[in-house]
């Protein structure tokens, strides 16, 4: 039995698709635990930030630290085929990225000159929901929406909730990320 052409192509094209799905459900799979750990940094950060906002600093300071060691750990746990693996091969992207983004965020503080509290707790989820959205244009529309979210809780939490600020980005942004995080599982 020979195939036609039309129905060549269109087995071709169905082959093309799944394998695309296939690769999306793998990078969801793959994001997962970090929207979860950032998550939880986030849930932890702005909730202590409120109950301790003289030590502010020393909170993100302790807490972004810990959860770049966690992030390192997550990425090196795991090949390609999602199997556990023994080396770094490619982890350095991700402390990179952490490092380019830290830096980034501190030097847009100094540049922008003396910045509020609040104005500098709305800066990093308004940056991170940009980036999930913008990378979801290549990696699949849950990302578009996780960052849309983001930046919408915050832009709300601003505006409207400003004297409780912190403790809606803890829960509300926390929560979001966490959220995505399990709701990218479920592909």
């Amino acid at each position: 039995m020979s195939l036609s052409p039309q129905e060549a192509a269109s087995t071709l094209s169905d082959v093309e698709r799944a394998a695309k799905r296939s690769a999306r459900a793998f990078g969801y799979r793959k994001a997962s635990p970090h929207l979860i750990l950032w998550g939880i940094v986030w849930l932890i950060g702005y909730g202590a930030t409120d109950v301790f906002p003289a030590r502010a600093g020393l909170i993100w300071l302790a807490l972004i630290a810990a959860a770049c060691i966690v992030a390192f750990y997550i990425s090196r746990c795991y090949r390609e085929d999602g199997r556990a693996k023994g080396n770094a091969v490619g982890v350095w992207r991700v402390v990179a990225l952490i490092a380019i983004a830290y830096v980034f965020i501190i030097g847009t503080y100094a540049i922008l000159g003396p910045l509020r509290g609040m104005q500098q707790g709305a800066f990093v989820p308004l940056l991170v929901g940009a980036v999930y959205t913008g990378v979801g244009l290549w990696l699949g529309m849950r990302f578009v929406i996780a960052g849309a979210l983001l930046i919408a809780l915050t832009f709300a939490g601003y505006f409207y909730l400003q004297e409780y600020f912190l403790l809606w980005m803890a829960f509300a942004g926390g929560g979001a990320l966490i959220l995505a995080g399990f709701w990218l599982r479920t592909v």
